[in-house]
C-alpha cells in the first residue's frame, strides 16, 4: 500500500489538498442551498434565508466534528467495542423510524428518527457504523477474503440487513447504495472473481425484480427509459432536469437567476440542486464542481495508498468509496443517466444529518492522512 513511497518525505499533519478541496466544495454547496431553497424557503417559512441559516448551522457543527476527528489517532477507532456499539445503534436506529411517537415518516417514507432536542435520517448514523465496521472487518480478515463464508459472508449479511431495513421504509436508492457499496469494497480487498460473478448474477436480478414490483419504481423505471411518454406525469422530474441544464448552457444564466427553482424542478435544494448548478453556472461551473469532486476522490485514494497500516487503508477505501458513489448516482440522475432516487449530492443537498455524515467521513480521510507519507 506504500510501494514508490519516498521514505525521506516528511511526515505531514494532514492532506492539504484534501482538506481545500473539502472546504471549497462546503463553500460552494452552502452557496448553492442559498440560491436553489430561496423561494422554497420563502414560501414555507416567510424568509428566503430560513433554510441557508439551518444550513449553516449544520456546516458548523459538520466543521467542528471533522477537525475534532482529524486531530484523532483513526488507530484508536478500531475497538471493537466502539464499532460493535455503533453498529447497534445504527441497526436500532432504523427500527426505530417504524415506532410510532419516536419515527418520523415524509414522502410516504419512514427515515428519521425523533428525539427530545433533533431529529436525524437513521441510515446515515448506519452508514458510518458500516464504515468502521467493513474497514476494521476487512483489515483483520484481508487474509481470508478468497474464503465466501469467512471473508465475503459476514460483510454481505451485515450490510444485508441494514439495507433491508432501509428498504423498507422504504428507500430504495440508499439500500441500493448500501448493497452495490459492500460488493466495491469486497472487490478492493480482493475478493475472487468467481465470488463477485456469483454476485453480481444474483443481485442485479434482484434489483431488478425490487424495480417493477412496486408501482412507484415501476414508474421511475418507465420515466427513465421514456420521460416524453407522460411528460406532466412520471416523466416531468427528468424533464425538468434536462430543461435546467439546457437553459444553463456553457456559462449558466446567472447565479440566482435560474428558473426552473421557481416551483418547475422538484426537490431543487435536496435531490436536483445539481440540475439548479447547471442551469445558473452552466457547463463550465459543472465541469469546475465535478473536477473539484475529482481531486478529493484522487487524494482520497492517494491518502489510502500511502498508508502502511491496513485499517487505515480500508478506513480511507470505504469513506472515499461511499461518497464517491453517491455523488455519481445523484449526477448520473440529474442527467438522466440513472432512473430517478432520492440520492442527495454530498456536501450540496441540503439536509443535516447527510451532511455531517459527509463530514464525518472526511475527517476520517484526514485523521488516515497524518500517518500517511504522500
Amino acid at each position: 500500500m506504500r510501494e514508490g513511497i519516498d521514505s525521506r518525505n516528511e511526515e505531514l499533519d494532514f492532506d492539504v489538498v484534501f482538506l481545500l478541496s473539502t472546504l471549497m466544495l462546503l463553500v460552494v454547496g452552502t452557496v448553492m442551498v442559498y440560491s436553489a431553497s430561496f423561494f422554497i424557503s420563502k414560501e414555507n417559512f416567510g424568509t428566503g434565508t430560513a433554510l441557508t441559516l439551518r444550513r449553516m448551522w449544520h456546516l458548523i457543527i459538520g466543521i467542528a466534528i471533522m477537525l475534532g476527528i482529524m486531530h484523532i489517532d483513526y488507530r484508536k477507532l478500531l475497538n471493537r467495542t466502539l464499532i460493535y456499539s455503533l453498529l447497534a445503534a445504527g441497526i436500532v436506529s432504523l427500527v426505530l423510524c417504524f415506532v410510532p411517537g419516536i419515527g418520523m415518516s415524509a414522502g410516504h417514507a419512514r427515515r428519521w428518527v425523533h428525539l427530545v432536542f433533533f431529529n436525524y435520517q437513521a441510515s446515515e448514523l448506519t452508514k458510518i457504523a458500516l464504515i468502521l465496521y467493513m474497514a476494521s472487518f476487512l483489515a483483520r480478515k484481508a487474509k481470508d477474503i478468497d474464503d465466501f463464508s469467512t471473508g465475503v459472508l459476514p460483510i454481505l449479511l451485515v450490510n444485508g440487513i441494514a439495507a433491508l431495513l432501509v428498504l423498507v421504509e422504504p428507500d430504495f436508492g440508499t439500500a441500493a447504495i448500501i448493497g452495490s457499496w459492500a460488493v466495491i469494497n469486497l472487490f478492493v480487498a480482493g475478493m475472487r472473481l468467481k465470488h463477485l460473478g456469483i454476485l453480481l448474477s444474483a443481485g442485479i436480478p434482484a434489483v431488478a425484480i425490487l424495480m417493477v414490483i412496486e408501482p412507484y419504481r415501476k414508474a421511475r423505471l418507465t420515466a427513465f427509459i421514456n420521460p416524453w411518454e407522460d411528460m406532466q406525469g412520471i416523466g416531468y422530474q427528468i424533464i425538468q432536469s434536462l430543461v435546467a441544464f439546457s437553459k444553463g448552457g456553457i456559462f449558466g444564466s446567472g447565479l440566482g437567476q435560474g428558473s426552473q427553482k421557481l416551483f418547475f424542478l422538484p426537490a431543487p435544494h435536496t435531490d436536483f440542486i445539481f440540475s439548479v448548478l447547471g442551469e445558473e453556472i452552466g457547463f463550465l461551473g459543472v465541469a469546475g464542481v465535478v473536477a473539484l469532486f475529482g481531486i478529493w476522490i484522487w487524494r482520497g485514494l492517494t491518502i489510502a495508498k500511502a498508508t502502511n497500516d491496513a485499517f487505515g487503508f480500508y478506513l480511507a477505501i470505504c469513506s472515499v468509496t461511499l461518497v464517491a458513489l453517491q455523488a455519481v448516482i445523484n449526477m448520473g440522475v440529474a442527467l438522466s443517466l440513472f432512473p430517478t432516487t432520492g440520492i442527495a449530492l454530498p456536501f450540496f443537498s441540503y439536509g443535516g444529518t447527510t451532511l455531517v455524515t459527509t463530514m464525518i467521513a472526511s475527517g476520517l480521510i484526514l485523521s488516515v492522512s497524518k500517518g500517511a507519507r504522500l
